[in-house]
């Protein structure tokens, strides 16, 4: 499929060449399949291409951030390519810029779908991916077993996915294989939030007093002798502790 995808983006290049370099109507303006270091070989580089589905740019493509994007793309927007960067392009829109996974220039990226949102939970360690594809491209962030996500789109056999994150929602451009999930069910959940006016205890029962930034992920259940049935817990700040059973509310999302 990636030799087929390569062989695709040397045509579109050839062709985006003779494009105009200002936005134009879908028509006269080029698709490729997305390979950014091609684009750079090919001096795809300032030509104009129409993104094929909706994401939204970020600030930095070297990590994902919990902010907001810098601004959305819509499909059937055209832009000039400013700069490329691993699986990412750099385009403007109104004087800001972004970065956008370079598939959804593609034309496989039409074949997108969007649906009403929905949970699932991770059943295996996934490596996160910017777009759809056998290739890991964010190699520093792994989703753990048990780690909600919600649903938003879909291709073939891949799914893009929100999570919480230091209590941010963040995702747009984050694809994992649909297998590596398993359908929503509180009881398997192992990451969430603090109950209201929950304690944080350390292995002898005593109070931790130290500030606490939800989500909070499971890591073991056990028992504590002056407390009982507690869960083993690490924070997003890197915190270690233990929680009341009780006071564990599964999923992190706000709106849950």
């Amino acid at each position: 499929m990636r030799t087929l995808s390569v062989l695709l983006l040397l045509c579109g290049i050839a062709i985006a060449s003779g494009c105009q370099q200002e936005k134009t109507s879908s028509n006269a303006v080029a698709t490729f399949e997305a390979v950014p270091e091609t684009i750079q070989e090919k001096n795809g580089i300032s030509q104009t291409y129409t993104a094929q589905a909706d994401i939204g740019a970020r600030y930095d493509p070297s990590g994902i951030s919990g902010a907001g994007p810098v601004f959305e793309v819509n499909k059937g927007d055209a832009f000039r390519i400013l700069a490329a960067q691993d699986e990412y392009v750099q385009v403007e829109s109104q004087d800001l810029k972004g970065w956008i996974p370079a598939f959804y220039f593609s034309k496989e990226a039409a074949n997108i779908k969007t649906g009403t949102p929905y949970y699932m939970i991770v059943a295996k360690e996934v490596p996160v991916s910017s777009s759809p594809g056998e290739k890991a491209k964010e190699p520093h962030l792994d989703l753990w077993a048990g780690k909600v996500v919600r649903i938003e789109k879909s291709y073939e056999d891949w799914v893009a996915v929100r999570i919480v994150q230091y209590d941010a929602e963040y995702g747009a451009d984050m694809w994992v294989p649909k297998s590596f999930l398993q359908a929503y069910d509180p009881a398997n959940a192992k990451e969430g939030r603090l109950a209201q006016d929950s304690h944080i205890y350390d292995e002898n029962g005593q109070i931790k007093e130290e500030e606490w930034i939800n989500p909070v992920f499971i890591q073991e259940e056990t028992q504590i002798d002056k407390i009982g049935p507690v869960y083993q817990i690490i924070g997003a700040g890197g915190q270690t502790g233990y929680i009341r059973v009780k006071e564990f509310i599964p999923n992190p999302f706000i709106d849950n």
